[in-house]
């Protein structure tokens, strides 16, 4: 059996161009999470001037907009509750992630022969994270996003017959207010940084599990978490999970503007949502798929060789117990331990023929579609208010 050990200081969030741009002006300090710090600095940077900049417009609480600022569940969800969220989300995700490559390396489903490309597949996990290439091209893609948006403006002011608060319209045209400019070249950014960076993650973990997938695993038939070994994934791979619920409260709240001042029936978001929450679990179950082929061939191997062991102890068991002549066999069954081996083997077997081809159980799916429904749920109360709600509780209780 291997011994491997990598120091369960490895950080799945730290690294790359932002952070260290963040240890440089001090908002994080370099191998600390600096949680309550970051989150004081972002949100006050992408909501406070928003803020501010509206009321200094007039547009803070404005009969003549269609949405003025106060109104605007966009901005509160998205950067006083999303970019919170996604920086605690770092100290969930680091250590869960960190112990599965020390569960992993020391389990022994990595063989002796195949520990350096094991060691090797952990650098080049670490070395994607640290990429300063990867945050480069997040913001080249969030630029052409901005663009597209600016390019666009026209189309997305027409949503709104007496304005918005962060676009107007002048002379037959529509333009961004000041706190317009600074929701989309300042607050959006940082919010859409925080998230990309965590895709980005997510997909540096999805290829690190396909190059441990080509190595040929030392799975057990026999082990007891039905994964022949490997069922310390899904933690690592539910852990994911977070990013994907902050991008549905995302989602949640464009909806709910579309159902509010929009033709967005509840109907219709439901299939926004059923197919949101569909594709997040397939998303995040993918990278399990490439171990599937193992774990069919373990589990064919355990049913061949447990098989034939389970017909040999039965035969040897019939043939000593069998006998109907015999009629003291039961009490001497009584004083040996041979009908306790008979029902041991049948709860290994039990386990062998139980083995799964993914190293997740459905109680894990159901697990998934609960969290990620949760950031759903407030739309419910644009389509029956929560007064009616609290009115037919109290109601049921008298």
């Amino acid at each position: 059996m291997t011994n491997m050990h990598f120091p369960v200081s490895f950080k799945l969030s730290s690294g790359g161009l932002f952070y260290s741009i963040l240890t440089r002006l001090h908002i994080q300090e370099s191998g600390r999470y600096s949680t309550r710090r970051r989150i004081f600095v972002l949100t006050t940077l992408c909501w406070l001037p928003l803020f501010l900049l509206a009321a200094y417009e007039g547009n803070l609480i404005s009969h003549q907009l269609d949405i003025p600022f106060v109104y605007d569940m966009k901005p509160y969800v998205r950067f006083l509750i999303t970019i919170p969220f996604l920086i605690v989300v770092d100290e969930l995700i680091d250590p869960l992630i960190a112990g599965n490559l020390q569960g992993i390396g020391s389990s022994g489903v990595i063989g002796e022969a195949d520990e350096n490309t094991y060691k090797k597949a952990v650098e080049r996990f670490r070395s994607g994270k640290d990429s300063y290439l990867a945050d480069m091209v997040i913001l080249v893609v969030i630029a052409i996003m901005v663009i597209l948006y600016l390019v666009n403006l026209e189309d997305f002011a027409a949503d709104y017959d007496r304005g918005h608060w962060a676009i107007t319209r002048e002379n037959n045209a529509s333009q961004l207010t000041y706190a317009g400019w600074w929701f989309v070249l300042v607050s959006s950014p940082l919010l859409q940084i925080l998230l990309f960076r965590w895709f980005w993650r997510f997909y540096l973990w999805a290829g690190f599990l396909f190059r441990v997938s080509r190595i040929n695993l030392n799975l057990q038939p026999t082990h007891p978490d039905m994964a022949g070994g490997l069922g310390i994934l899904k933690n690592g791979e539910s852990s994911f999970i977070l990013i994907f619920v902050a991008f549905g409260a995302m989602l949640s709240v464009s909806l709910a503007d579309q159902m509010r001042y929009g033709d967005m029936t509840f109907t219709l978001a439901q299939y926004y949502i059923a197919g949101y929450i569909g594709a997040s679990i397939l998303i995040m179950t993918l990278p399990l798929v490439f171990f599937t082929g193992q774990l069919i061939q373990a589990k064919r191997r355990g049913r061949l060789v447990y098989g034939d062991l389970g017909y040999r102890l039965s035969e040897a068991f019939d043939r000593k117990w069998g006998d109907p002549e015999d009629k003291s066999s039961g009490e001497e069954l009584l004083k040996t331990a041979d009908a306790s081996a008979v029902c041991d083997y049948s709860d290994v077997y039990d386990v062998v023929r139980e083995m799964q081809y993914l190293p997740i159980r459905m109680k894990d799916f159901a697990a998934q579609a609960f969290l990620l429904v949760m950031p759903f749920i407030p739309l419910i109360f644009i389509k029956i208010p929560v007064t009616v709600v609290i009115k037919r509780i109290f109601e049921s209780l008298i």
